[in-house]
């Protein structure tokens, strides 16, 4: 029996690190029935009984997978990519094969996260990237000696659950029926990075967060623009947090609080809606699958609803987006945070309802084809098992 350890953050409360992780899991299954997989997290500090459970899995293993998601950055914090390194370092001393699966790179600011990178990924046997930017990334660090080739994320080959079991969400939010679009909304808190050695939620407890004025317009621009839906189209506007704090301290990471924000600062709040339930990625793709358009700042939401059809219209606070909506040819309805305002959002938005048959269209030809390379990640693996 072939035992696989994979470490990927799909293990937290991420939906779309969940999505990605779930259509691995699902896939390699389907690819080697019986193989024994172990899943350890990324991200976040492991207890000491944690990592020796992950050493023996790891001693044990006829290989190791690293990813996939936006594993090697120092965007969010050194201490990030260090942690991802470290684990990559413990399975070459064990002399583990090792595949870095459908990683997204960049972006790699500090000279320390460039040096490491360099290091690490050069023993490992192959690598995996999700997309062609971060294929060129990896070149321009130095990582040049494993076989490295583009396929897609893994969050592409995700299935849907059917169409009734989304539909059921809809009783159990207690979202009746509308008369004009259903548009989900997907926040996220924002702020400027700025390549820290910590994580973001550690700096916040002690330090105040940059870009808190330029954060709050922003969601006066997002709720003004929902208002103007429910009042021009008459919209059902269905805010849909992809991770959701709860009372816990974890900024960034609170969509729930974040969606509420942006309610209280709307006007027409009457056929407004939160998701509260928990959700599986499964579930989620096929009810945003049941939208006629998604606005989003999580780049997964956007994944999921555009191979079901569904028009998208990104936020880009991050370098991860531009690739994604290069892949599925819709770059004109993205739009920079940095440059965001009312009429940008507006306007995009107005013109992917008034193009949305076409768009529509466009999408699902792309969706077979982006499965089919997302899934192609497992043909690798397969090769290092034998």
């Amino acid at each position: 029996m072939k035992r696989i350890v994979i470490v990927n953050d799909g293990l937290g409360p991420n939906k779309g690190d969940q999505a990605i992780l779930s259509s691995m899991l699902d896939s390699l299954k389907h690819a080697l029935p019986g193989t024994l997989i172990s899943t350890f997290p990324n991200s976040g500090m492991l207890r000491v009984s944690q990592y020796l459970e992950f050493l023996i899995a790891l001693k044990k293993a006829d290989l190791f997978i690293f990813g996939g998601g936006q594993e090697i950055q120092d965007h969010a914090s050194l201490a990030f990519l260090i942690s991802g390194l470290l684990k990559i370092t413990l399975a070459r001393l064990l002399s583990r094969p090792i595949i870095c699966y459908a990683i997204g790179v960049g972006p790699v600011a500090t000279g320390m996260g460039k040096l490491l990178i360099r290091l690490v990924l050069n023993k490992v046997d192959l690598i995996t990237v999700r997309d062609e930017n971060s294929h060129e990334i990896l070149r321009q660090l130095g990582v040049t000696k494993p076989p490295c080739f583009v396929t897609a994320d893994p969050c592409f080959a995700l299935n849907p659950v059917n169409d009734q079991q989304a539909m059921n969400i809809f009783d159990l939010e207690g979202i009746g029926e509308t008369n004009g679009p259903r548009i989900a909304i997907v926040p996220r808190r924002w702020f400027h990075y700025k390549h820290y050695l910590m994580p973001m939620s550690i700096r916040a407890k002690f330090c105040s967060l940059r870009g808190q004025k330029e954060y709050t317009y922003l969601k006066n621009i997002i709720a003004k623009t929902a208002d103007h839906l429910i009042l021009t189209h008459k919209a059902q506007i269905i805010f849909v947090p992809m991770r959701s704090a709860g009372s816990k301290f974890d900024p960034g990471q609170d969509d729930d609080k974040v969606s509420k924000e942006i309610i209280n600062l709307m006007k027409f709040k009457e056929n407004v809606f939160l998701i509260t339930g928990d959700y599986s990625p499964n579930e989620l793709k096929a009810f945003l699958g049941q939208m006629d358009l998604v606005i989003g700042m999580r780049m997964h939401s956007l994944i999921m609803s555009s191979m079901m059809g569904v028009p998208v219209v990104g936020i880009d606070i991050s370098p991860k987006f531009a690739p994604f909506f290069h892949l599925i040819g819709q770059e004109y309805f993205l739009i920079d945070v940095e440059n965001a305002d009312f009429d940008i959002l507006l306007n995009k938005v107005e013109e992917a309802w008034s193009n949305r048959k076409q768009i529509s269209k466009k999408l699902r030809l792309k969706n077979n084809v982006l499965k089919k390379r997302a899934l192609s990640n497992n043909d690798f693996v397969l090769n290092l098992l034998i």
